[in-house]
């Protein structure tokens, strides 16, 4: 389940791709925080900011406040601020008289604030130093103006959330969703759309920070089991879709046919003692050698022999790491055989016509809502999580549901649903996490395919597709 500051992190950046600008969203925040504080009637409020977004929260409030006739003093961290916060401080610098501000250089500047915050008669001290974002123990000199804050005789409000924790609120105004106990939630302007709508916002949350010092595998290494003598590329077209998300180890599992057939310099193939489809003979091979493996994908082009079948349910119960099942392999299982499996990993990614034969559940002809519900229902009996493509895909675990809009009617050629499958396989090597996979994933292939549309118009391939996967994480970036 997504904590409230992933929650909060991905509707920000999803309000900013809507079109949101997050300077719109900090004044909202910002006269939130004055409202709250307006209505306890002090007169003398100290605000303490930090260089973030945060920090700009309260250097709007104090703006507010002091447009309401209150006497306002505002300390800064100083150092390089965010484009929002910068903006706001412009804005505080520009006034002139109606608001004081001085910045803190380091924790000795504690005392002097300390007496003046005594002598000047403050009765407010608010909190806006960092906000959701900070990790481990604080550092100074926040943790010095954290004590001061705890110690001031007043009233003590925090911004969105209690500075690492430690700040002792009498007030929290959180912002869209509550972030502690005893919170008070303000609206700022996100739509329900930034929430429910997959987005760049999601695409932040799923891949992981690189600093420099990783190692060969330390960003995932993923299994794609497929191919037959009917299908040689889709297992590829996963391969190559998962490589492109920057995952960096890819091992592609398939048939001696399919095998010999791939002249590829970057395939790292396992040649499977099967020669034309995979059977149970060939699960040794596959699960024994690579014991090391952070995520699967299991489907693309295996056919839908019975020996395969048989197959596909028995890696379905031995790998409990998170699996993408694609293609022909949902045409060999049924909802009965995944619960018993007992494998609460799993992400299908079936299209109407796949879902409808899987579940035995009719969804054409359904309206939006309830086709929403069908698909909780199922991904809830079946503790999967799942993908249902189409005009508009829905991403269900059973308890948080999204939608993803991307994509266009081009994306029927053949080769996308490989491409999609790939995209999230690669994803949650990275991260482990499966409903972030699968809503990131499912944008960014849409966008791709977006962006292949763009430059071919209904001319594009699947590996058109690929081949612009990085582009779509570029744009992604643009609104972190």
């Amino acid at each position: 389940m997504l904590t409230p500051e992933q929650l909060t992190r991905i509707s920000d950046i999803n309000a900013a791709y809507l079109g949101i600008d997050t300077l719109q969203l900090m004044e909202n925040a910002g006269n939130a925080i004055a409202r709250e504080i307006a209505k306890r009637n002090f007169n003398k409020i100290a605000f303490f900011c930090g260089a973030g977004n945060n920090g700009g929260d309260g250097l709007v409030a104090a703006r507010h406040l002091a447009g309401q006739g209150k006497k306002v003093k505002i300390y800064i961290l100083i150092g390089a601020l965010t484009r929002e916060a910068g903006h706001n401080f412009n804005i505080i610098k520009n006034c002139g008289f109606s608001i004081e501000y001085e910045f803190i250089r380091d924790s000795a500047d504690c005392g002097k604030i300390k007496n003046e915050l005594i002598d000047n008669n403050f009765d407010c001290v608010v909190d806006s130093l960092v906000g959701v974002g900070i990790t481990g123990d604080l550092r100074e000199p926040i943790k010095s103006l954290v004590e001061l804050i705890n110690n001031f005789p007043g009233f003590k409000v925090s911004v969105d959330i209690p500075t690492g924790g430690k700040v002792k609120s009498d007030l929290v105004v959180s912002f869209h969703v509550k972030k502690c106990e005893g919170a008070v939630v303000a609206d700022i302007g996100i739509p329900p759309e930034g929430e429910f709508l997959c987005g760049p916002g999601d695409v932040y949350l799923a891949f992981p920070k690189r600093k420099g010092t990783e190692h060969k595998g330390d960003f995932g290494r993923l299994l794609v089991i497929g191919g037959s003598k009917d299908y040689t590329g889709a297992p590829v077209l996963a391969d190559f879709a998962a490589r492109r998300t920057g995952v960096d180890l890819i091992f592609l599992n398939c048939p001696r046919y399919v095998a010999d057939r791939q002249s590829d310099a970057n395939l790292i193939i396992n040649s499977l003692d099967s020669e034309f489809y995979i059977n149970p003979c060939d699960i040794p091979g596959i699960l024994n050698k690579f014991t090391d493996f952070d995520a699967a994908v299991l489907g693309n082009g295996i056919g839908t022999k019975n020996e395969t079948g048989e197959a596909v349910l028995k890696l379905i119960e031995k790998i409990k790491v998170p699996l993408v099942v694609d293609a022909d392999a949902l045409k060999l299982i049924s909802p009965d055989e995944l619960k018993s499996a007992g494998n609460s990993n799993i992400i299908l990614t079936p299209h109407s016509r796949e879902f409808e034969i899987l579940f035995n559940e009719k969804i054409s002809g359904l309206s939006g809502s309830d086709k929403i519900k069908v698909v909780e229902k199922c991904a809830n009996d079946s503790g999967t999580t799942i993908v249902l493509k189409g005009k508009t895909d829905i991403i269900s675990n059973g308890t948080q549901t999204k939608l993803n809009t991307t994509g266009n009617p081009g994306m029927t050629v053949g080769g996308t649903g490989d491409v999609l499958a790939g995209i999230i396989g690669g994803i949650a090597a990275q991260n482990k996490e499966l409903f972030i996979s699968a809503c990131s994933g499912t944008f960014l292939c849409g966008l791709a395919g977006d962006l292949a549309y763009e430059k071919l118009d209904y001319g594009f391939t699947a590996t058109d597709v690929i081949n612009h996967i990085p582009a779509a994480v570029k744009f992604c970036k643009k609104f972190f």
